[in-house]
């Protein structure tokens, strides 16, 4: 039974994962006088092509750089002093985790585009002639990025700052050490795994990110656009060179990550894993945090605030004014009794769900084999679900195309495949951590007293590993629900998702639409989010 079950795991991995990577590597190396490198030939001799992988490491880069400081800042500020409201402001800055990227951009357009309302309330209080700033191009991009991705430095270095040793620092200081020495000899070699890992994905997700340079990016061109472009035309060859191209440069900066982490990682003498909070003493000085805190806030919700505030604007009223006048329900309306309206927001519902169902149902035995088993297909199973992860959206999505293209291409159930292979490693990752934390005991305790295989399972192993199952889940539902790269490669009219409706929203100048659609995304992501608290509650 075990070994069927493994075999038809591998089949499952081997035709969604491994079998259309090969395919778009052998879709690259196909011309019209059979295979060669001549598409990359092309790439890398062609000043567009050049242009385009010039700013995407670029891109790459700078948002590894801009989020590090943003992250490993608000870190500090929150965990490691004693901060003002800082159990509020911990659980604030979390919020971009369970925001869709597609809706953040159209939330920063309408606030700072050359007609949003922070970008218009600043010309008429100072009486410019001209728009301040241009939210477009590579600082328009990094902006988002920076709204978006300052968190995978912000928990990385959140978890480090809480496991610091106290004894330490207050021995470097009695010492003679200065606070800057302190820094860069105890604290910096302590936190350094934690950034190197956050740079990892963070370059990953800037390196692959589509949104918002196909929104606000102008005529700064990366590689992800080219990707659409070279697709739309019918250049796949084309498209197939670019993604290798593109999944290159994420694993090389993967693998470089990955050996610097291992050289760099330690073993931590702490006893209490527990860094209490260092006190400010200087009354201006905690008046300065209070107000960064207040800052911090603002800065947080505002977006958040102007999706939902603009999502009531009744539509063709917000045309002249700088600020909305008119306020209605009639979006919602339209999206409840229209059913062209309202299908965008069912298909991505149901597309969100069935991808995360089916990745907790391949998330479980695979965490389980890669972390309870010695098997001699371990190895596969943990180059299968980390090759997503390697993969940037758009990547996956023309995997899709090139492997299944004689099949599915056009049939509505390949875009939930396509979001279940996009989230699968965070599915199962979630898994793996119930695993490694539930200990043996319970599962030999119940063998020995005579319980099968499927009854320890069933009564020991699964309660124990269900909180993970949920987070996966949830996570899972969360990054499917908005996904906006592979919809724009993969959708058909019988399954046009929310974020395109969202995006054709809004070069309709519906403006209220969009925001009410982005405004149920939040609603059903925060739901979602309490209902699997409850029901990790429940199983634990």
């Amino acid at each position: 039974m075990k070994n069927l079950l493994k075999i038809g795991l591998m089949l499952i991995l081997g035709v969604l994962i491994i079998y259309p990577a090969f395919s778009t590597l052998l879709v690259s190396l196909r011309t019209d006088r059979g295979f060669s490198f001549e598409n990359y030939h092309y790439l890398f001799t062609t000043q567009g092509s050049l242009e385009a992988m010039g700013n995407t490491l670029l891109l790459g880069v700078l948002t590894v750089l801009v989020c590090g400081l943003i992250g490993t800042f608000l870190a500090f500020f929150v965990h490691f002093f004693d901060t003002p409201w800082r159990r509020t402001l911990d659980r604030l800055l979390l919020l971009p985790l369970v925001v869709p990227g597609l809706v953040i951009v159209v939330a920063f357009v309408q606030l700072y585009g050359e007609s949003g309302l922070v970008t218009k309330t600043l010309e008429s209080v100072f009486k410019l002639e001209q728009t301040p700033y241009r939210f477009s191009g590579l600082s328009g991009i990094l902006l988002v990025h920076a709204y978006t991705q300052y968190i995978y430095f912000y928990m990385n270095v959140s978890l480090a700052i809480k496991q610091l040793d106290r004894q330490v620092i207050d021995a470097a200081l009695n010492l003679g050490a200065s606070y800057r020495e302190v820094f860069t000899s105890v604290i910096l070699p302590y936190i350094k795994p934690a950034l190197i890992s956050a740079s990892v994905l963070t370059f990953m997700t800037g390196i692959g990110s589509f949104s918002a340079p196909s929104i606000i990016g102008g005529g700064f061109k990366v590689l992800t656009t080219q990707i659409l472009m070279s697709k739309a035309n019918m250049f796949l060859e084309l498209a197939g060179a670019q993604v290798m191209v593109l999944v290159l440069f994420a694993t090389v900066y993967l693998s470089l990550g990955r050996y610097y982490e291992k050289r760099v990682s330690f073993e931590s003498g702490v006893r209490e894993p527990r860094m209490d909070p260092v006190r400010i003493k200087a009354p201006s000085l905690r008046v300065l945090t209070a107000l960064t805190g207040g800052a911090l806030v603002v800065m947080i919700l505002l977006p958040v605030a102007a999706i939902f505030l603009l999502s009531f604007v009744a539509p063709g009223t917000w045309m002249v004014d700088i600020y909305p006048r008119a306020f209605s329900l009639d979006n919602y309306i339209r999206i409840f009794t229209r059913s062209r309206s309202f299908q965008p927001f069912a298909n991505s519902l149901q597309m969100a769900t069935l991808a995360a169902v089916f990745a907790a149902f391949i998330a479980v035995p695979t965490a389980y084999i890669t972390t309870k088993t010695r098997s001699r297909t371990r190895p596969f199973f943990e180059f299968a679900v980390m090759l997503p992860f390697a993969m940037p959206s758009s990547a996956i999505a023309i995997n899709m195309i090139t492997g299944f293209s004689h099949v599915l291409l056009g049939a509505w159930v390949l875009l939930p495949l396509a979001y279940l292979v996009h989230s699968l490693p965070l599915g199962v990752r979630s898994v793996v951590l119930s695993y490694e934390r539930m200990k043996k005991d319970y599962t030999e305790a119940s063998r020995n007293l005579g319980a099968g295989n499927l009854r320890t399972f069933t009564g020991i192993t699964l309660p124990l590993i269900a909180p993970g199952i949920w987070a996966g889940i949830l996570l899972v539902f969360i990054r499917s629900l908005g996904e906006y790269t592979i919809s724009s490669f993969l959708y058909t009219p019988s399954n046009r998702p929310l974020a395109i409706a969202m995006v054709n929203s809004m070069f309709d100048f519906e403006i209220g639409l969009a925001m009410a659609y982005g405004t149920l995304v939040l609603l059903v992501t925060l739901v979602g989010s309490g209902l699997i608290r409850n029901l990790q509650d429940i199983t634990r």
